[in-house]
């Protein structure tokens, strides 16, 4: 069974009653870390333990209005639209739909900042998850935190071996 979420923008980010921001610097180009999250989304799980698949409907090209599904744990299935595609800078998506209730709206975004102009590119990497959700969710999400930050660090540092260095 699907459920519908409620689309939102990318200002959910910032009033979303459920927010967490993750930050790493990665030796890697804005360019090639992009190029991993939007581009080629086949290799989420290569990096993004939980990821089991990740593919994107139709053909390409992709960007702002593309649906993207999504395999988590093997369980979890969503269909996401993507609401930002800045090359290099900026990708972020917005569930649409899932196969699990207590959630109303859910975005992802990623903002890829670059922090050093030398032979070794390095990118500051800010991974925002915005949620509304109902109480047991919420309570969920609250009380994992750390594993939400311990999560994306892991997977960051995969990421970054799947880049190559510039």
């Amino acid at each position: 069974m699907t459920h519908q979420l409620r689309p939102e923008d990318l200002t959910f980010t910032e009033r979303a009653p459920f927010r967490q921001t993750c930050t790493r610097e990665l030796r890697a180009s804005a360019d090639a870390i992009f190029e991993q999250l939007a581009a080629h989304p086949e290799n989420w799980p290569r990096w993004f333990a939980p990821a089991n698949d990740v593919h994107f409907e139709g053909s390409p090209p992709y960007g702002v209005g593309s649906l993207r599904h999504f395999r988590l744990y093997r369980v979890i299935r969503a269909r996401e639209r993507i609401i930002a595609w800045d090359p290099g800078t900026r990708f972020a998506y917005c569930a649409q739909e899932v196969n699990t209730l207590g959630v109303s709206a859910l975005v992802e975004e990623w903002i890829l900042t670059p922090t050093a102009k030398t032979a070794d590119s390095r990118t500051t990497v800010t991974w925002t998850l915005a949620v509304e959700s109902k109480p047991p969710v919420n309570l969920l999400l609250r009380a994992s935190r750390h594993h939400i930050n311990k999560l994306f660090m892991e997977s960051i540092q995969r990421l970054e071996a799947l880049c190559p260095r510039q």
